[in-house]
């Protein structure tokens, strides 16, 4: 279990370090990257804004369900280290990508506030699947549901 959180952090802070990384290039050295968007193809620009808003409004609730899912749940309690290693990186590669797509998206169309906006709202998601020791073991373990409690008559 330890090998697969090791897996899961490293490609955690590789996905966030790469949306650092264009963001410093982006905002800090100044790379001129609205160059591959063009001034007279905005139809297209509003296209792929469309696309990158639908994905991330429905990605991002996917991601944080993921392990929700009953098949996705079965495999995980029946073989956690595989289970988690799969699922677990499929979870951080899809809010990751759309983290460093929609930053990217940002510098591409010059600053347009929309694919900030979603990098933002992706960025504050990214806590919520750090692979903490802790969260690999409550992923893979049956949730105990708590006995209730009977009331006893007091004679």
């Amino acid at each position: 279990m330890k090998k697969t959180r090791n897996i899961l952090m490293v490609v955690y802070w590789l996905q966030l370090l790469a949306a650092a990384i264009l963001y410093v290039c982006g905002d800090y050295l100044e790379f001129d990257m609205a160059v591959l968007a063009s001034d007279e193809d905005r139809q297209t620009g509003y296209y792929v804004q469309m696309v990158m808003i639908l994905l991330t409004l429905g990605l991002v609730p996917t991601a944080l369900r993921l392990f929700k899912f009953g098949t996705i749940h079965a495999a995980l309690i029946a073989h956690p280290a595989e289970a988690l290693l799969k699922w677990g990186g499929i979870r951080i590669l899809i809010l990751g990508l759309l983290l460093v797509v929609n930053t990217l998206l940002y510098y591409i169309y010059g600053f347009e506030p929309t694919y900030g906006y979603l990098a933002v709202m992706v960025m504050l998601t990214m806590p919520f699947v750090l692979p903490t020791m802790g969260r690999c073991k409550a992923e893979t373990e049956e949730p105990v549901e708590p006995k209730e409690e009977t009331e006893v008559e007091e004679a």
